[in-house]
């Protein structure tokens, strides 16, 4: 039988640029009891530099793919390999470990492909997750990612189309247009009135036996 954390889980899921790390910021500020922000940035950017670099990037980490779609607006998407697989699943692991020592843990997250979906359900097994979706339209996506200048052009539409493929939600949020204080505190307040999480049990029962 699995033992139970501790700690709680707040697992923000959606494409880059959605706004996903402002917010978990903003809601640690927000809460009443401590959060550990432990993003995927955190483990994307510990990996070797240039493997960060699209143009020297070996396929053993990632390869990726970008085009225009009929709307004008660009499409770029990554395709994880063998390496940035096990660091994913280790990072993963290193949330838990969080979790079992009695740590609430909020983790922005892109979820890129079905696999790692999987893991998580498996490793935060007797675990409390709140399974939150982050969307932001397009175009203002676009925008926020011309704006940052490090981002390749599409990666928000890419990596948010991966990331929702196959989630399903305790809740959701929309950053297009409402100010980072506003959506932290309807976080906060969809967390709270979401005692006991559901969505990981009903994905449970789609992907594992």
């Amino acid at each position: 039988m699995t033992e139970m954390a501790k700690g709680k889980l707040i697992l923000l899921n959606g494409g880059s640029s959605a706004g996903k790390t402002s917010l978990a910021l903003a809601f640690q500020d927000l809460a009443a009891e401590c959060w550990m922000h432990l993003g995927i940035d955190v483990f994307w950017k510990a990996l070797p530099p240039k493997q960060l670099d699209l143009a020297r990037v070996w396929p053993q980490y990632y390869t990726w793919e970008s085009v225009v779609e009929a709307d004008g607006l660009d499409w770029f998407t990554v395709h994880p390999g063998p390496i940035l697989d096990q660091a994913m699943h280790a990072r993963y692991h290193a949330i838990r470990a969080y979790l079992d020592n009695g740590m609430n843990v909020v983790a922005d997250d892109v979820i890129w492909k079905r696999e790692w979906l999987i893991d998580a359900l498996q490793i935060f097994e007797g675990a409390q997750v709140w399974m939150v979706g982050v969307h932001v339209s397009d175009e203002e996506g676009a925008r926020r990612e011309e704006e940052r200048g490090d981002r390749y052009a599409g990666w928000n539409r890419g990596s948010a189309r991966a990331a929702h493929r196959d989630a399903e939600y305790d809740f959701e949020l929309d950053t297009t247009a409402s100010p980072v204080r506003e959506l932290a505190r309807e976080l906060y307040e969809s967390y709270q009135a979401c005692p006991q999480p559901t969505a990981f049990d009903r994905l449970r029962k789609r992907f594992l036996p």
